[in-house]
């Protein structure tokens, strides 16, 4: 059995400074930051922002060039392990335990802006480590001690399932969820990738039949799935790839560099992110060359770095739904809302359900000067949502949902998908929904489905010339 002998025997695993070859060391005197109110920085983190874990209890919020920007820093004590985000961009961070036992064994989350949102979760046993968020917005955690087991949490912090999945020394410490959803990796500081399957409960096969590692004191921890399948973990002296079927295909490492630990595919496909906690340093390297492409200290004397992860997008909505056969009419109207991420937004419009009609107008602004002019019209359809009472005046409509393209910040082809709803009077639950990219495809403003703060979106009868 999994006990609380082995979690106290290896209680200050904590590796700061560690030579080749040796293992636990004793006590480590912590010094931690934390606020005496809820909120742990004025400054937060934004799309492409680095994120580094440090044994010191705070997560490093650093430029994508690596300047440090802020530190986040909460009332919870404890060395912080793993980081991930949820859908609305909010970030979890996993504590373990003090030395002492009276703080931290928990995970907390941060909002975008850099605040204590508190503690997520309850009922972990022995050192959180490991976070991943699943696209129901459920939350993994994996234990790295006691019983080590995997934690499934909904979205509110409910405790769901309990993975008694099986481990070589330590807990299932760090985790990574397959696309299908239902295949967890994780290592738990032993020479193999294991894998258990969370929507069956069943035991999976290792992914590697050979020992990631001949030196004998070597431990996976940090894991990634890669896409297609195979992982990339790290393995203590060096970062490991391996396939789909568990063969050895890629070895990274830096002179002179022990204490592997973090580990984080960057979006770009073709490269990663790994950091140490004996030497502090956090590395980018390419996943084809093994190149080192960026790297950074975290610049605390007596810390070491954990979990790294880099800032998402904010969560895109999906597009509108199709809407069922269009039937003539018009929407006038405009009015402020707030954007997924908290923007107020502002907008005016006069748009009318025939795509040939050349009367369309549309003019989307929000921050700090950024704004939209629909110029073509592509699709647009209306129709009346029988769940929807616009009220008077009457109309054939009550829904319009449109794509087009435009000018962002005055430059062409950006691109627009929305949904408009007249809800009746005085206009607070009139819907919106949209998606505006730039020239490149990127998403530079998102908004899930939601109701106007002011103003007010009429539906019409179609009137005037008909194209």
């Amino acid at each position: 059995m999994k006990t609380l002998a082995r979690f106290l025997a290896h209680r200050f695993d904590i590796g700061i400074g560690l030579n080749r070859g040796m293992k636990t060391l004793g006590l480590v005197l912590f010094f931690f930051l934390f606020v005496s109110t809820l909120h742990a920085s004025t400054n937060g983190f934004v799309t492409g922002d680095i994120l580094v874990a440090l044994t010191n209890g705070t997560v490093q919020v650093r430029a994508a060039d690596g300047t440090l920007k802020t530190t986040l820093t909460g009332p919870v004590e404890g060395a912080t392990k793993g980081l991930a985000f949820d859908a609305a961009g909010n970030l979890f961070v996993s504590y373990w335990w003090t030395a002492d036992l009276t703080s931290g064994n928990t995970v907390v989350k941060f909002r975008r802006d850099g605040s204590y949102a508190g503690v997520f979760g309850s009922g972990y046993f022995c050192n959180p480590s490991g976070i991943v968020v699943d696209h129901n917005g459920n939350v993994y955690v994996g234990e790295a001690d006691c019983d080590g087991n995997i934690l499934k949490f909904d979205s509110a912090g409910n405790l769901l399932e309990i993975y008694d999945a099986a481990i070589e020394q330590r807990g299932a410490r760090w985790i990574d969820l397959a696309s299908d959803g239902c295949t967890m990796y994780y290592t738990s500081v032993g020479q193999h990738v294991q894998r258990y399957n969370v929507c069956t409960g069943v035991q999976l096969p290792n992914l590697n039949s050979i020992p990631l590692s001949s030196i004998a004191d070597a431990e996976a921890t940090g894991v990634r799935v890669m896409p297609g399948g195979g992982a990339m973990v790290a393995d203590l002296y060096d970062v490991i790839r391996l396939d789909a079927a568990g063969n050895f295909v890629g070895l990274y490492d830096a002179a002179a560099e022990n204490g592997f630990v973090g580990m984080f595919l960057d979006r770009d496909g073709t490269s990663f992110w790994t950091s140490s906690y004996e030497t502090a340093n956090v590395y980018k390297m390419d996943i084809a060359t093994g190149q080192i492409l960026m790297s950074f200290n975290i610049g605390v004397p007596g810390s070491g770095a954990k979990g790294v992860v880099i800032v998402p997008p904010p969560h895109t909505p999906p597009p509108p739904p199709p809407p069922p056969d269009s039937v003539p009419g018009r929407m006038t109207g405009g009015g402020d809302f707030y954007a997924t991420n908290g923007t107020v937004v502002h907008h005016g419009f006069q748009l009318r359900c025939n795509v040939r009609d050349p009367r369309q107008n549309l003019e989307i602004n929000w921050g700090k000067g950024q704004h939209f002019h629909l110029q073509t019209v592509t699709t647009v359809s209306c129709y009346d949502d029988p769940s929807i009472n616009p009220g008077d005046p009457a109309a054939p409509i009550d829904t319009l949902v449109l794509s087009g393209t435009g000018t962002y910040n005055g430059t062409k082809d950006a691109t627009i998908q929305l949904l408009f709803s007249d809800a009746g009077e005085p206009g607070r639950s009139d819907g919106v929904q949209l998606i505006i990219r730039d020239s490149e495809g990127n998403v530079v403003l998102a908004v899930s489905a939601t109701t106007l703060i002011d103003g007010n979106q009429q539906a019409h009868r179609a009137t005037g010339k008909q194209f």
